[in-house]
C-alpha cells in the first residue's frame, strides 16, 4: 500500500458535505433524508490509483462553519487537499467557500484547491 492522503471536506453548515461523502463511499444517501449536525467524522477508504497502487484515503468531514467562523487552523497543516462544498441555491454558502479558498491559499502557498457544488 502506498502513502495515505488526507482530504478535508469543508463548507458552511447544511450544504451537503456528509451527503456527498456517504454517496461517494457507500452509495446510500437519500435525497430529502433527515440530517444531523456533524462535529467531525473521519472516513477511511482504500482506493486504487491509475498506476494500480492502493492508497489509503482519509476524508475529514468537518463541522459546518457558521457566519464568519474560521476553519480550525490544524486542518491547514494536516491536509493534503481540500474539497470545498457549497449549496447551489445559497449565494452566502458560495461566498463563504470563496473566503475559505483564500484562507487555504494563504496557508498553503497556493496549491490547487477544487470547488464543487453540493448535489440537489
Amino acid at each position: 500500500m502506498g502513502k495515505g492522503c488526507k482530504v478535508v471536506v469543508c463548507g458552511q453548515a447544511a450544504v451537503g458535505k456528509t451527503a456527498i461523502l456517504e454517496q461517494l463511499l457507500y452509495g446510500n444517501h437519500c435525497v430529502g433524508s433527515e440530517s444531523s449536525e456533524t462535529q467531525e467524522d473521519v472516513y477511511v477508504a482504500s482506493v486504487e490509483t491509475d498506476r494500480g497502487v492502493k492508497e489509503q484515503l482519509r476524508l475529514y468531514d468537518t463541522k459546518g462553519l457558521q457566519d464568519s467562523q474560521d476553519l480550525p487552523k490544524h486542518y491547514y497543516s494536516v491536509a493534503d487537499g481540500f474539497v470545498l462544498v457549497y449549496s447551489v441555491d445559497s449565494l452566502e454558502s458560495f461566498q463563504r467557500v470563496d473566503v475559505l479558498k483564500k484562507e487555504i491559499d494563504r496557508s498553503r502557498d497556493k496549491k490547487e484547491v477544487m470547488q464543487a457544488p453540493a448535489p440537489q
